[in-house]
């Protein structure tokens, strides 16, 4: 630590420096990212609330109040009514909260496994590592479709919960939650939704016309869902959001916290201190774009997809891995060739994409940084690569 500090433009001279190598939203190479730039005016609100502290939730009362607002402004839009809950650091710790809640409300299974598509997020890992939880894991059709029939044969008296995901981390694909619904129906077993990606996506794609599976608080077994504001809700990094159907599962497994200046609390998180700057900013989001705003967001995003998908179409040697439900693109090869070598080539020329050696493909998430011309350059560097390598 120096003894005298430096003059502020000093500082921020060294910063430019030293962060010169990091990759930029707009310069549309990163095409393999989940999250985006967030909005402007959402920044500006957050820079201005950055010092409110939701971990004592009792010093800032307007902050609390205004987040459950926003929670169930939110469980609106996923047709649910008096949903509780709140805004977590990402998918992550909202997944994990979900499979606590899981185990938490079945004290009577000495090993409790959840079951889950092999299509689910590395969270759902990290979380049964935490908590000592098997995860017992079905596999996709060769469509990369779950297969529902070994989903439902994994299910026994053991198991706590099952996770279904709207919006996989690979291909955007949604899970059969309806049916899932049905199989588990009056078994007393927990069932989150992963939306972390599709929260902010399927919605307004429904509004756009879009054929949208039921995955939300429609389906009557869903007790909670996993959203990001910080991916295509375009909210300040990081925000994710954890949102609960009973308000009694919250009573019995929430954290109680006595200590605190603003007095007891209970909360559900796995940390304790958290930004209310996030949650007021993407409030202030919601407000800005509305419905409307946000369904052209995501019209913009699906117009930029399709255009990329067409493209790959006519590239002899790769194929698209599945049709695009949303604003993900799966790129894999015709002959079933290893998609490593062509990740590796793009690499070289700066294109930072998704690559997922278990399915053999290349994941390009239409976030609303990345735009046609964008698109338009990576294809012709795609061509390029694809003839290099021989795969036509």
């Amino acid at each position: 630590m120096l003894d005298e500090g430096l003059n502020k433009r000093e500082i921020q001279r060294i910063l430019e420096k030293k962060l010169s190598s990091d990759c930029s939203y707009n310069s549309g190479y990163i095409l393999g990212s989940m999250c985006t730039d967030a909005n402007e005016f959402g920044k500006n609100i957050y820079c201005k609330y950055i010092s409110k502290n939701l971990g004592d939730p009792g010093l800032f009362p307007g902050t609390a109040e205004l987040e459950d607002d926003l929670v169930g402004e939110i469980g609106e839009l996923f047709n649910g009514k008096d949903i509780i809950g709140s805004f977590t650091t990402g998918g992550s710790e909202a997944n994990l909260i979900a499979m606590r809640i899981a185990k938490k409300l079945r004290p009577d299974i000495d090993e409790p496994n959840v079951v889950l598509p092999v299509s689910a997020h590395m969270s759902f890992d990290k979380a049964a590592d935490f908590l000592n939880i098997k995860l017992k894991k079905a596999k996709l059709k060769p469509n990369f479709e779950l297969d529902m029939e070994h989903f439902k044969s994994l299910i026994n008296e053991k198991t706590c919960g099952v996770i279904g995901i709207a919006g996989t981390t690979s291909l955007g694909l949604v899970d059969p939650v309806s049916q899932i619904g049905k199989y588990i129906h009056g078994k007393d077993i927990f069932f989150h939704v992963d939306a972390a990606f599709g929260g902010f996506v399927l919605p307004f794609l429904k509004l756009l016309g879009y054929n949208i599976p039921p995955w939300d608080f429609s389906v009557e077994q869903v007790d909670s869902i996993t959203a990001d504001p910080h991916k295509m809700g375009m909210g300040i990094i990081p925000s994710g959001g954890y949102f609960l159907r009973n308000e009694k599962i919250f009573e019995r497994t929430g954290f109680e916290i006595p200590y605190l200046a603003g007095g007891n609390f209970k909360h559900l998180h796995i940390v304790g201190t958290r930004s209310g700057g996030t949650v007021i900013g993407f409030w202030a989001i919601m407000q800005y774009l509305g419905i409307q705003g946000f369904t052209e967001v995501v019209k913009k995003c699906m117009e930029n997809t399709e255009y990329l998908s067409e493209n790959i179409r006519k590239i002899d040697g790769i194929k698209l891995a599945a049709e695009p439900m949303m604003n993900i693109v799966g790129i894999t090869t015709e002959n079933g060739e290893s998609i490593c070598e062509l990740d590796e080539e793009l690499r070289k020329l700066k294109w930072k994409l998704g690559k997922f050696m278990k399915f053999n493909l290349i994941r390009i998430v239409i976030m609303p940084h990345v735009t046609q011309a964008h698109l338009s350059h990576f294809i012709q560097d795609l061509k390029k690569v694809v003839k290099k390598l021989n795969l036509a």
